[in-house]
């Protein structure tokens, strides 16, 4: 019988030497869920997160990709299985257009005389078709973003949509994890990428939500998960709870 979650983290612990990072956490998204991820600094999120998009290993605990248990022992391998992560750090390279970043290592190529001769390795880019697959993923963004423009010259807004824009470029992407996407974001910006969210959910895309700013999360997720010291304090349907409980339980104070 197929899982009704998309992904699952049961009883995940992380250790380090001298702290625990993470305590018996589970996370469970279906198809389609936004999740808000919330905790202050140091609550464990960002442990939780690498966990999931291989760069640890749980020291306890599985997950389960549509039902099935999987080792993410690296990025590569979370992102063949379909798991993405914008990070709040950009990994553009500012010399290269949107296009070229969006398809960064995973260019469409062509062949030509020369390489018919002396082998594959020596195909050139086919800048038709990477034109057109970046202008699909800035399209599934429902964001307006100059696919030619050199990354440099671009506003920081942009950034943080070539960044989104790139992991929607991935055919088989299933979860992605945006960390803080909103930070660098004036408030029309930030509008249009809570739209956006919304608008992956619609296609079956679920998202795990990391920020700050609190009153985004009620208006665009489903659910809201609060950590706290590296365990979840709460957990509760978005429509269930509000910025002063959601407060209160981050600082576990009034």
């Amino acid at each position: 019988m197929e899982s009704q979650y998309i992904i699952e983290m049961l009883n995940i612990r992380k250790e380090f030497p001298g702290i625990v990072a993470n305590d018996d956490i589970t996370l469970q998204l279906r198809r389609g869920e936004i999740h808000a991820l919330l905790g202050e600094n140091g609550a464990g999120k960002s442990t939780l997160m690498n966990i999931l998009i291989g760069l640890y290993q749980p020291t306890e605990g599985k997950i389960f990709l549509n039902g099935k248990e999987v080792r993410i022992e690296s990025p590569s391998q979370a992102v063949k299985l379909g798991i993405g992560m914008v990070h709040q750090e950009f990994s553009l390279i500012p010399g290269f257009t949107a296009t070229e970043n969006i398809l960064l290592n995973r260019e469409p190529k062509k062949s030509n005389v020369v390489s018919e001769i002396f082998g594959d390795r020596l195909n050139t880019l086919d800048y038709k078709q990477m034109n057109e697959r970046s202008a699909e993923a800035i399209k599934k963004m429902g964001v307006h973003i100059d696919q030619h423009m050199v990354i440099s010259d671009m506003p920081v807004g942009h950034k943080q949509f070539t960044e989104i824009a790139r992991e929607l470029s991935k055919d088989n992407l299933k979860l992605l994890i945006l960390d803080e996407p909103t930070a660098v974001l004036t408030e029309k910006e930030a509008a249009a990428l809570l739209d956006s969210i919304r608008s992956m959910a619609a296609r079956g895309i679920s998202v795990i939500f990391i920020t700050h700013r609190l009153q985004e999360i009620l208006s665009v997720c489903d659910k809201v998960v609060i950590m706290r010291d590296g365990v979840v304090v709460k957990d509760t349907p978005a429509s269930e709870t509000d910025v002063s409980e959601i407060t209160r339980c981050m600082v576990g104070r009034s």
